[in-house]
């Protein structure tokens, strides 16, 4: 046991002090900053204004637009056009409106007996669809209207009776009801699954590199003749794994201070999200963050999340995170044991990858039935466990399967060393060897 902690400092220490590692823990974050911060102000930058004049001969649809952010919609006068369809003497009024390219003609043939209308948008280059996508939607709203209307109905009351029940979900327990809160539920569980996957991909290939760079040197025959396999794999995953968890942590110090900083900042949602809301449907603006939300919707965001049931989510997401992260880092150092390149191992690493993208794709489906046989059998099983487990922790789990689902997941991590150790032992011996399943299968029995 003793060689295993010498081996993992080992590896901890010199990969910490080395100076690629001192500098991806600074960048990382400022990268990962920038990737946040880069579409915000992409949508800043996008926000360009555009005027759309609309040409409304009947005078019955030319008030259903309304000035929204980036769109400003002006009238012609009346004679300006053809009052039907454009001809050919309307090219030149038609123009000088378009002369400036932000500018765009929305003309709409008088509406028939069915309230059916024309309509067509002229621009100087292709529009896109934040012009398109405004314009139909306030035409059709204000159509449906006029069609109501005529048929002696009135909008405000056809609206009422659309009025829509909100259904309230609680967990009955031996305290009382309680409020399940299934939405959050789903948001935290998709949120552990997808930094689970992200952080098995990154880090489990960082400990494939490091056994293949520690293979290429000659000390490791060394260490293969006075160190046990199990002993040396187990501290070499312990210890790159390591490293791994302690640049994570550092990340998540600075993302923090940098996350403060852009709140501070103002840049932490795009423009014009909640105005764009609110005009269009006429509700309460929402938007993607809570900075953007007023003060009683952060209260009560603040006090659904004050509500989950936190003393188990953070132990048990906390054991997954670092028990799925410790057994695919094993699965990834058996196949860095087995190859000479980082180019060789691809097809040893399709059998590890494909359970890692099976189980995020599943967690879609678990989130719809966390309690469903899917749910139940794919948080047994090892190779999915890590992440599904995660994403039905939020809807509450039995303590049995979570007990057997943790003793798999720690009996699966020692098996993985185990076979790690034992390919490693042959395959730190064999160079410029073309490696295969059936290969692999005979140096797991070598005595």
């Amino acid at each position: 046991m003793n060689k295993i902690f010498i081996v993992a400092g080992r590896e901890f220490f010199t990969r910490i002090q080395s100076r690629t590692f001192i500098v991806m823990s600074i960048l990382g974050p400022l990268l990962f900053g920038l990737f946040v911060l880069v579409p915000v102000l992409m949508a800043k930058w996008n926000n360009d204004s555009t005027t759309v004049w609309v040409h409304d001969p009947s005078g019955q649809l030319s008030d259903a637009f309304q000035d929204q952010n980036g769109l400003k919609f002006q009238v012609l006068p009346q004679g300006t056009l053809s009052n039907g369809v454009l001809v050919q003497a309307d090219s030149a009024n038609i123009r000088q409106l378009l002369e400036d390219q932000d500018a765009g003609l929305l003309h709409l043939q008088a509406p028939d007996s069915n309230l059916n209308v024309e309509a067509r948008y002229y621009s100087a280059q292709a529009a896109g669809l934040k012009i398109t996508e405004r314009i139909q939607s306030a035409l059709n709203d204000r159509l449906y209207r006029l069609r109501m209307e005529r048929q002696g109905l009135d909008p405000k009351v056809i609206e009422s009776l659309r009025a829509e029940v909100q259904l309230q979900t609680s967990v009955w327990t031996d305290q009382g009801s309680e409020d399940s809160h299934t939405e959050t539920a789903m948001l935290l569980g998709f949120g552990a699954a997808l930094l689970m996957y992200m952080f098995i991909f990154m880090y489990g290939s960082m400990v494939m590199r490091g056994v293949i760079e520690e293979k290429a040197s000659r000390v490791m025959e060394l260490l293969v003749s006075t160190t046990k396999p199990f002993e040396l794999m187990m501290g070499k995953i312990l210890g790159i794994a390591s490293v791994g968890l302690f640049q994570f942590v550092l990340w998540l110090l600075l993302g923090t201070a940098i996350s403060t900083a852009i709140g501070a900042m103002g840049l932490g949602t795009a423009p014009g999200t909640a105005s764009v809301a609110s005009t269009t449907t006429g509700t309460a603006p929402v938007a993607g963050t809570a900075n953007s939300l007023p003060a009683d919707a952060q209260a009560d965001w603040m006090q659904i999340l004050g509500q989950m049931p936190w003393e188990t989510i953070i132990p048990f997401f906390l054991f997954y995170f670092l028990g799925g992260y410790f057994f695919y880092a094993a699965l990834f150092a058996a196949v860095g044991s087995a190859v000479d390149s980082e180019g060789d191992s691809q097809q040893l690493m399709l059998p590890i990858s494909l359970p890692i993208i099976l189980s995020f794709v599943a967690s879609q489906f678990v989130m719809q039935n966390p309690h469903g046989s899917l749910a139940f059998w794919m948080s047994m099983i090892p190779l999915t466990s890590p992440v599904v487990m995660v994403v039905r922790l939020p809807f509450g789990v039995p303590g049995w399967e979570l007990a057997l689902s943790m003793f798999l997941l720690v009996a699966a991590f020692v098996v993985a060393v185990w076979l790690a150790g034992r390919i490693f032992r042959i395959g730190v011996l064999m160079y410029g060897q073309k490696v295969s399943f059936n290969l692999l299968r005979k140096w797991l029995f070598y005595r």
